[in-house]
């Protein structure tokens, strides 16, 4: 499930900042977003300080780089790196499962309670920080919780790879070390004093290693980290209601058995019911009260933010079906199988999806892929666009997977004409700036062809010109991202030709 198909669809958006990312680290050491002719402008620089990716975690991007040397720019290449660490977390948890001594019964509901968790392995697959993260959470948590007095190594291990979670993912690394700062306070410092003046030069290291990071790639020195203050206290609760209730839509864990378990952490006392629902809550309040996302024009949550507490929630899920169903093997081992295989858990069981089979959906998928619109559209650009022409993409950020795999073309359009004056784009070309130059084509998913359309007609009045030399008749979604609600395991049919295609428009001469 981690490496079949891998490459097989095209880089889309979120992925290919990291590929950018990376093919800037090959050409100068650093995340520039100038690619000779093209530059890497995501939502008119939101990211950008100086030209450079001075938002985005490093890690991935540093990951990704040798790959891409190694295999070339192909989408394979970006992946491989995240499906590897994916790989060492199955390790990973493995080991985990030995080393406590689990027997073959409990050892076996976990293994079905993973391989149930399509969409934990669909992060895994990403170019993206989703699995360095969530290797990195699993593996500090784990040492942490093996962590005993006098016996510092496993405390060691933890504040390094928390400064190494930091270049990956700086949401996720605050978020955590805030849930074992909770933790460490009601429960395991009264078993386990912390050796401050033992781990003081380890600690004083982590943090100047994070200190060096942050001086570089931080979001608040550029303008996408004032987003994370525009939602009012009102709006974090809404998103903070909406992070529970969209990450048990995408089955990041069996909701039902996390409310149940919740129950049974007051009833049973159960200390491990109670410390993961602790870090759950949390965990998830941090995230809300940081995340980028804006409620304004939104109607479901950025749950990627919470991929990292996927292994928490499958942990959650698991203890509770075992304290539930753990007497009875042989009826544990047949309900298993439909609780975790199943969204009879969470979805299906509010009446709000169908009942479906995600493991069952995805190996369909994987058997036979549907079309996506990324890959038509480069190679269609790479064999009528000649190099130096421009094209300007609509929607902006669908412009950047095929900037990635047709990289020949100048695309265009990307910031607006008022950020000329600004000190890193003042020597630009006039062609990234929008309505400055006229760009050779335009290329229109689907129902941004009607703006498309309107705006040709307005230039025409102009002299300016353009005419409809394809159409791609294929649906003009990304419809394969990980998050389930924004994923579909079958091809689109019977769509819009008129509005719901790729079109592509030439400047007439």
């Amino acid at each position: 499930m981690l490496f079949a198909r891998l490459g097989h669809y095209a880089l889309w958006d979120d992925e290919t900042m990291v590929a950018l990312a990376a093919q800037g680290v090959l050409s100068s050491g650093d995340t520039t977003a100038i690619h000779g002719e093209n530059i890497v402008a995501y939502r008119s620089g939101l990211l950008l300080r100086n030209l450079h990716d001075r938002s985005t975690p490093p890690l991935t991007a540093y990951l990704a780089a040798p790959s891409i040397w190694c295999f070339g720019a192909t989408s394979l290449a970006a992946r491989l790196p995240c499906a590897l660490l994916g790989l060492g977390l199955m390790g990973l948890v493995t080991v985990l499962l030995r080393k406590t001594q689990r027997t073959d019964f409990e050892a076996f509901i976990w293994y079905v309670a993973i391989g149930g968790n399509v969409c934990l392995f669909l992060f895994l697959r990403q170019s993206r920080y989703y699995a360095p993260s969530i290797l990195l959470v699993t593996l500090i948590a784990a040492l942490y919780l093996s962590w005993r007095a006098r016996r510092d190594q496993n405390l060691i291990w933890t504040i390094l790879l928390f400064a190494v979670l930091f270049a990956a993912n700086y949401m996720a690394c605050l978020a955590l070390f805030l849930c074992l700062a909770v933790d460490y306070g009601i429960w395991k410092r009264k078993a386990t004093p912390f050796p401050l003046k033992r781990a003081l030069p380890w600690i004083l290291g982590s943090l100047l290693f994070c200190g060096l990071i942050a001086i570089q790639w931080n979001p608040y020195r550029t303008g996408f980290g004032a987003q994370s203050t525009e939602n009012s206290w009102a709006e974090r609760l809404i998103l903070f209601f909406w992070n529970f209730r969209d990450t048990a839509d995408c089955q990041f864990w069996i909701m039902v058995l996390l409310l149940v378990g919740l129950a049974l952490a007051f009833l049973r006392k159960d200390p491990w019911l109670q410390r993961g629902w602790v870090a759950l809550v949390v965990f998830t309040g941090f995230i809300t009260l940081v995340s980028p996302q804006l409620i304004v024009g939104a109607t479901v949550a950025d749950v990627r933010y919470l991929a990292p507490a996927i292994p928490l929630g499958v942990a959650l899920s698991v203890r509770t079906f075992l304290l539930l169903f753990g007497f009875r093997p042989l009826w544990a081992t047949i309900l298993s199988v439909p609780i975790f295989w199943t969204n009879i858990g969470t979805g299906a069981f509010f009446g709000n999806r169908p009942l479906s089979c995600p493991p069952w959906s995805y190996l369909q998928e994987l058997m036979t892929p549907p079309a996506e619109p990324y890959s038509p559209a480069s190679q269609w650009l790479s064999s009528h666009v000649v190099s130096g022409q421009s094209v300007w993409v609509l929607p902006d950020f669908m412009t950047y997977p095929l900037m990635f795999h047709a990289p020949q073309a100048v695309y265009a359009w990307q910031l607006r004409p008022e950020q000329k004056n600004e000190e890193q784009f003042k020597n630009l070309p006039n062609i990234h700036f929008q309505g400055i130059v006229p760009p050779d084509y335009i290329v229109a998913f689907g129902p941004f062809v009607v703006q498309v359309r309107r705006l040709i007609s307005q230039w025409s009045t102009q002299g300016i010109r353009y005419q409809e030399v394809c159409r791609l008749m294929t649906f003009w979604k990304d419809l394969y991202r990980p998050e389930l609600f924004w994923r579909t395991f079958k091809p689109v049919e019977n769509f819009d030709p008129n509005t719901e295609a790729i079109y592509i428009f030439k400047k007439q001469s």
